[in-house]
């Protein structure tokens, strides 16, 4: 085993103008195609219109981040960066979550707790985004 940066990505399709999509399934494959062994896992999503989160993906609390994001952003309020293209509210809300998130990674698997996934959140839908996977660690050979 040697210790190596290993980048790839996942893509997303979103739906609704508004989106929580869990991720676990396709980052968790992505670990097993690279063997992964022990290290740390950064998730990033290169979009300034989406963000990821870490936290429990019961449909609820998916419905709850998203009705919060949009009352703290405030969708078709007039946001300056409105007269633009009307999607203010989703780079404020990427400011509000962040961009990106970082994982354990030991055993080949993520160090998620009991009720932890991934979340890509989406505020600027529908679309088809890429999550871009950095693990740094050791890999079998």
């Amino acid at each position: 085993m040697g210790c190596k940066v290993v980048h790839g990505e996942v893509g997303v399709t979103s739906r609704e103008r508004f989106e929580v999509v869990v991720i676990n399934r396709e980052v968790e494959a992505w670990l097993r195609s690279i063997r992964a062994v022990d290290g740390i896992l950064t998730v990033y999503v290169p979009h300034t219109t989406a963000a990821i989160a870490v936290n429990e993906a019961e449909s609820g609390l998916m419905q709850d981040i998203l009705d919060i994001l949009k009352e703290t952003t405030k969708p078709g309020w007039g946001w300056k960066h409105n007269r633009i293209d009307n999607n203010a509210h989703a780079h404020l809300g990427n400011i509000l979550v962040g961009p990106s998130v970082v994982i354990p990674v030991k055993s080949g698997a993520m160090r998620l707790g009991t009720w932890q996934s991934i979340m890509f959140i989406e505020m600027d839908g529908p679309r088809r985004r890429r999550v871009l996977l950095t693990f740094t660690g050791e890999v079998e050979e």
